[in-house]
């Protein structure tokens, strides 16, 4: 193993646990600097408590940005390399990419020491103050996406703060899952869902939310070779579908001056309805995703433009994604390829 460069030890090194590597450091001087390498236990952290900047990266993918706020806290480990050990400056051959200062054994070993308290009092101190914390972020959610930005970073950062100290904790990926899935983010929810599901496959929530948040997966992305109805961030719709909405517009866009008009708009919900649209509800859906829009010709009309459309459809899709293939299909699309027939 001597004359392994030190990224392809790192891999190695990482199928053992911590007291094989540490016996493996023993055996010789240049395996104990290979197995002193920061990058190595910064990443044995991540392995065996948590990979924490994946937790960041997939609340921020649903619109959640902690990053900051753990970055600058000072009631947690240290986890990252220090800026002074980013860039390799000793001059041995193993690999000048790699730095060996001991600063990753020391955010290691430090981390350790919480996950794993000196007296059993201390531990039960800790486990009471942290199902604490767990119940306030329940508290903090209970208002659903309405709850606000700020308390969805508040929330996330808690949790943040009980994973520093209980890193098997099911239920923090758990509530982390559901503030992505009440940010319709459903691929980081179904991601931390499944590190919760390996950490404790009998936590129930977990298997509840889980087929849930699948379930709209499957609508919105599509299964068996269906077309996805939106893009990977939920928030606009697919290629095909923007096609799909793009051709209906101008369908129904019968003056070609780039907005439906109330006449226009009706002609849309009686086609998905089956019936004629009373004009209060027209005039409803017109102010929920519309307005004044200027038109081609500079008028200024009470209408939809292209995006409204869009817009709709993302948030119907986000209701009920059957229900948007249904529409198409009324429209004279397939529901599975989405295409024009």
């Amino acid at each position: 193993m001597e004359t392994l460069p030190q990224d392809v030890f790192n891999q190695v090194a990482l199928e053992l646990d911590a007291a094989d590597l540490g016996a493996l450091a023993l055996v010789s001087r240049s395996l104990g600097k290979m197995a002193r390498c920061d990058q190595l236990w910064i990443e044995r952290i991540a392995a065996d408590f948590g990979d924490r900047a994946l937790i960041v990266d997939l609340l921020a993918e649903a619109g959640v940005d902690i990053a900051e706020q753990i970055e600058t806290s000072t009631e947690l480990a240290p986890w990252r390399l220090a800026p002074s050990t980013q860039h390799g400056n000793d001059g041995d051959s193993i690999d000048r990419a790699f730095t060996h200062t001991g600063h990753g054994l020391r955010c290691y070993r430090e981390r350790l020491a919480r996950v794993f308290p000196a007296s059993e009092d201390e531990r039960v101190n800790r486990v009471k103050h942290f199902e604490a914390e767990i119940d306030q972020v329940k508290l903090m959610l209970r208002d659903g996406p309405q709850a606000g930005g700020d308390v969805f970073v508040e929330a996330a950062c808690r949790l943040v703060l009980v994973q520093e100290w209980f890193p098997v904790s099911a239920e923090c990926y758990y509530l982390w899952a559901l503030i992505c899935f009440m940010h319709n983010a459903l691929k980081p929810a179904l991601v931390f869902l499944s590190i919760g599901h390996d950490i404790n496959r009998e936590f129930v929530p977990i298997h509840e939310l889980k087929a849930e948040v699948q379930s709209m997966a499957d609508g919105v992305f599509g299964v068996s070779g269906q077309a996805p109805l939106l893009d990977a961030s939920c928030t606009a719709p697919s290629p095909q579908l923007a096609k799909a909405l793009a051709i209906i517009f101008q369908r129904f866009d019968r003056d070609r001056d780039g907005v439906l008009n109330a006449s226009e708009l009706g002609a849309v919900v009686r086609v998905t309805n089956g019936q004629p649209a009373p004009a209060a509800m027209v005039t409803q859906i017109i102010s929920a995703f519309g307005g004044q829009i200027q038109a081609r010709n500079g008028r200024s009309v009470m209408g939809w433009d292209i995006s409204s459309l869009q817009g709709f459809y993302v948030a119907q899709t986000m209701q009920d994604p059957q229900e948007t293939r249904q529409d198409l299909a009324k429209f004279g699309f397939d529901p599975h390829t989405l295409r024009n027939i």
